[in-house]
């Protein structure tokens, strides 16, 4: 327990440093680029089935049958 509590306040003073250099807006930058991106995947695929059912019926049915081939060839070996 009490090196968890160690490495806990050695990563918050690390963060508080890194903080008062470039500021908090900098610093909470990445995190919002990579929760901005994640949340853009999900998007782009409920646009793409909405304006085009057909053509992201064939890419999933050539996604799925890429993750069988896989794993019927993972079985053999």
């Amino acid at each position: 327990m009490q090196t968890r509590l160690w490495s806990l306040g050695v990563f918050l003073v690390a963060i508080g440093i890194a903080a008062h250099v470039v500021g908090w807006d900098t610093l909470l930058w990445i995190p919002r680029t990579i929760l901005d991106s994640l949340i853009w995947v999900p998007a782009a695929l409920i646009d793409t089935i909405t304006t085009s059912p057909a053509t992201f019926g064939v890419i999933a049915l050539g996604v799925a049958l890429m993750i069988v081939a896989r794993l019927r060839g993972h079985r053999r070996d």
